[in-house]
């Protein structure tokens, strides 16, 4: 630090000399004029290149890698819609009601961008918030509709496609995102890990549970121990899976604003 300022010092007694000396010269050659209007130009010129030149350097620079981040960020929010389309039914039967009425958890809308037979984008709509009471009681059906046992299999997987995916981006492009959104991601993957294990514990358990009935009794009960423990598997499924839906929310919405935002207009127009 002391050496950096001396620099600064050194450099400001230099100037301060080298005016003196010009102002000097100008007087003894009655050319203060001339000087004072060099100086000006000269001032207007460093003002100009530094706050004018730079600022629009920087602008284009930011503009250029604009698309680039912008690209990631819907990368991004592609990897979270999918995972939620994989955690969450899209429609559950209406409680209490004998029709065919159902609730709609979520729906897909907005644009889609194809790359030959890639789909590219298409944006999810959540239309019951993790914050909803409900939204555990649509997974608990969905997972009892699937089968405990199966959707455990099916959540972690897609939980681990999507935290692998998530871990490349961070790694690979990572530098690009803001510090917002790189929290939010870091908090989503680290909610994903802790799924996965609470998962992988609660299928254990399931198991062994039956392993133990079975080797006690093996009677008919072993049915309607099975049942039960496959709804004790689905109920601890809602739990878990919720929890990531409630972590997947924040930085989908931040995403989707960002997408948005720019200069108001289509996400994917200037991609």
């Amino acid at each position: 630090m002391l050496r950096r300022n001396m620099v600064a010092v050194l450099i400001a007694a230099v100037l301060i000399v080298v005016l003196l000396v010009a102002f000097i010269l100008a007087l003894a050659q009655d050319k203060l004029p001339e000087l004072a209007l060099d100086l000006v130009v000269y001032l207007f010129a460093i003002t100009f290149t530094v706050f004018v030149v730079g600022r629009i350097v920087a602008w284009r620079e930011g503009r250029r890698w604009h698309v680039a981040k912008s690209w990631l960020h819907l990368l991004l929010l592609e990897t979270i819609d999918d995972l939620l389309k994989e955690l969450l039914p899209a429609a559950v039967p209406r409680e209490g009601v004998e029709t065919d009425e159902e609730v709609t958890v979520y729906e897909v809308t907005g644009e889609r961008v194809h790359f030959g037979e890639v789909v590219a984008y298409g944006s999810l709509r959540l239309l019951v918030g993790a914050g909803d009471k409900d939204l555990q009681s649509h997974i608990n059906r969905y997972a009892t509709e699937v089968g405990p046992p199966r959707y455990a299999s099916l959540a972690r997987e897609a939980m681990s496609d999507a935290r692998g995916q998530v871990r490349d981006m961070l790694a690979t492009s990572g530098q690009l995102l803001e510090a917002d959104i790189t929290t939010m991601v870091i908090g989503l993957d680290q909610a994903i890990a802790a799924a996965i294990t609470h998962l992988d514990s609660a299928a254990h358990m399931r198991n062994e549970k039956l392993e133990d009935s079975s080797y006690r009794d093996g009677d008919p009960s072993t049915a309607q121990r099975t049942r039960e423990a496959d709804r004790e598997l689905g109920f601890v499924c809602s739990i878990i899976v919720e929890s990531v839906v409630d972590s997947a929310i924040k930085p989908k919405a931040w995403l989707e604003n960002e997408l948005l935002a720019w200069e108001g207009q289509s996400p994917l127009q200037h991609l």
